[in-house]
């Protein structure tokens, strides 16, 4: 046999050998990515649920038309103080296509999910890991019980879209790293990346931090000049969070519901910390709601020690050069510590949410010590795959389970409900979600039941009142709105709520001074303005009844009703002048309604202009009106 054939098989040898390689590696990755996409397929076909998903989607005014001016608004404002305006334009664009269907937005979900998915098997493949301990990494943070609420609910579309950002700005950092000659390019890559995930959740500025890890992971010296680098990150970094903060603080969302001590706050952040140790290993009652508590658990005052012992097993793993360990407190740390809730009460003191990054780090420790010691102990390494599938699969059915109770308002709450069964919120949101699907009865007992748990009466008499309104049952309606006032409320809505019922009881020398009391308390709340417009109307008192609608207009300039009675109520107090733009704006909104041009009419017949009038009078005509 000649040399060149020798060498030409030895050669195809070769080519038989690293094929199957490559593809087993592949097959590695997608199998991670199925069984991930698999488990989720249940989400697909729930609804929205009514917990911020109002807020974000089916109400928010800048939903209604893709166009310039609701990009603009999009851009320049916040939803419950929160300034996450990528996911919000992400819903914008999937409602101009598909009107508000659930399906589309949980499938996007699903989708970026997967994205981040993808991204965390290859910064695992970056960080060492051969690439069936990285496609085990992957399905950790893919099927983890704990990433449920980021996945399945809508309004957390801005965790799986920052978290593809965030993961993308650190894939692009290592290739800096990697690529000297290439650093300009991958740097200013990971910038815009880091850029689009704090224009998607605030969470994202930490990763600065991040970044230093990973310098500390690749044994870069760490010296100064990795902070100096790095200047224009922690610019961004500290600008996303002041700001966030500050409209945060103005919309009330950081005010402290709690009457802990700074001492106690600093106590629940350790035990924030520890629980989302335990729940990386042992996922356990996973609520969309963990509620405070009256009085801090007792369990909090040794969470230092928790602490202290994983600042321990840090200081030992970087003193021992075992950086692995290091690495992934770090990232962990780095990641959760601006989630634990030590500024700012909210409702709760932990989120299943808050873990979706942070958890990476640990994800990766798990991946790196499964991978040695499976080559370590080869004798051990079937039983050492049965112990890790057995755990996976542990995992995936929590996850398909966990995913059901975000069908809708009523198994989401009804979960909650059973986890903390003394507390108010679980059945004030479902008895709100039974009241908008018509089952009153249910309702008024889940209103009741939220009445007899709340420590602060106002809000859930509040919601009873409206179910009686609405009822017309104007005495028991007034009944809990008297109630909710003498518990000592500043919500203006539950005044606007009860001048409401006081005028449909045809009390309306009561009623204006609860609505005057509303407007005061919250000059933005827009239906005290159109309540107390309406009253106006009512006694005949139209300038003032236009000028309430003027206000209302302006908080709502694209409502065509609003514009319409505007104009109407101008016409009435002789001001047609001023009625012109307001019925200009309603008929450029909705050309097809007659009363619009026939208002139009009377308005430009008493302005003198009478060729405009005719033309409107026999377009009201033409349309029926």
């Amino acid at each position: 046999m000649s040399k060149t054939k020798i060498k030409k098989q030895k050669k195809n040898k070769v080519q038989k050998k690293s094929l199957p390689q490559s593809s087993t590696n592949s097959i590695y990755l997608w199998g991670a990515l199925g069984i991930t996409a698999l488990l989720f397929l249940n989400t697909i076909q729930h609804g929205f649920v009514n917990w911020d998903d109002p807020l974000n989607i089916l109400e928010n005014p800048n939903l209604n038309g893709f166009n310039s001016e609701n990009i603009k608004g999009i851009f320049t404002s916040t939803i419950i103080g929160n300034y996450n305006p990528l996911p919000i334009f992400m819903f914008a664009i999937e409602k101009a296509f598909f009107g508000l269907n659930p399906t589309v937005f949980h499938f996007n979900n699903v989708l970026l999910h997967l994205v981040c998915v993808f991204l965390v098997y290859k910064i695992l493949i970056k960080l060492n890991l051969s690439p069936i301990a990285a496609a085990f990494g992957a399905l950790l943070f893919g099927i983890h019980p704990m990433r449920v609420e980021s996945v399945a609910w809508i309004t957390e579309r801005k965790d799986v879209l920052f978290g593809a950002f965030y993961l993308g700005a650190m894939l692009t950092y290592i290739r800096s790293l990697e690529r000297p000659k290439e650093s300009r390019k991958w740097m200013i890559w990971t910038f815009v990346l880091f850029a689009l995930s704090c224009l998607s959740k605030i969470q994202a500025v930490s990763l600065p931090l991040t970044l230093l890890a990973i310098d500390y992971f690749y044994k870069r010296p760490l010296k100064l000049n990795l902070i100096f680098e790095k200047a224009a990150f922690w610019g961004l970094s500290i600008l996303t969070g002041v700001v966030g903060i500050v409209l945060l603080g103005n919309d009330g969302s950081l005010d402290d519901a709690t009457n802990y001590s700074f001492f106690e706050r600093l106590l629940v952040g350790a035990y924030s910390y520890c629980i989302y140790l335990i729940k990386w290993l042992l996922p356990y009652e996973m609520s969309p709601l963990y509620p405070y508590e009256k009085e801090i658990p007792t369990l909090a005052y040794v969470a230092p020690l928790g602490v202290l012992a994983v600042a321990g097993l840090f200081y030992w793993s970087f003193k021992n050069k075992k950086k692995e360990i290091a690495f992934a407190i770090a990232f962990f740390t780095f990641n959760v510590m601006f989630m634990l809730q030590v500024v700012g009460a909210g409702q709760g003191f932990l989120a299943d949410r808050f873990t979706y990054i942070p958890y990476l780090g640990l994800f990766f420790l798990m991946a790196f010590y499964f991978e040695k010691y499976s080559n370590q102990f080869p004798a051990r390494k079937t039983a050492i795959f049965a112990g890790v599938g057995g755990y996976l699969l542990v995992f995936a059915f929590m996850t398909f389970q966990q995913n059901k109770i975000w069908k809708n308002g009523e198994t989401l709450w009804s979960h909650a409900a059973k986890c903390y069964p003394d507390t108010f919120t679980p059945y004030q949101n479902r008895g709100k979600y039974y009241q908008s699907v018509g089952e009153i009865d249910k309702a008024e007992k889940d209103f009741t039941r939220s009445i007899e748990t709340a420590t602060e009466k106002d809000v859930p008499y509040n919601s009873r009142g409206k179910l009686y309104f609405d009822k017309g049952l104007i005495d028991k309606a007034l009944s809990d709105f008297n109630k909710a006032v003498n518990a000592g409320t500043d919500l203006a809505e539950i005044y606007i709520n009860r001048g409401s019922a006081y005028a449909q009881s045809g009390n309306l020398q009561a009623a204006l001074p609860d609505f005057n009391k509303g407007i005061e308390l919250d000059p933005t709340f827009r239906q005290g303005y159109l309540m107390r417009s309406l009253l106006h109307y009512s006694t005949q008192q139209y300038e003032l009844a236009a000028n309430d609608m003027k206000e209302a207009v302006k908080l709502k300039p694209n409502d065509e009703k609003s514009n319409f009675e505007c104009g109407l109520y101008l016409n009435l107090a002789n001001k047609s002048a001023e009625a012109i733009p307001y019925l200009n704006k309603a008929i450029s909104i909705n050309n097809r309604a007659a009363q619009y041009y026939r208002a139009r009419s009377e308005a430009y017949f008493k302005t003198g202009n009478q060729a405009a009038s005719q033309q409107d009078a026999q377009m009201a005509q033409q349309l029926g009106g």
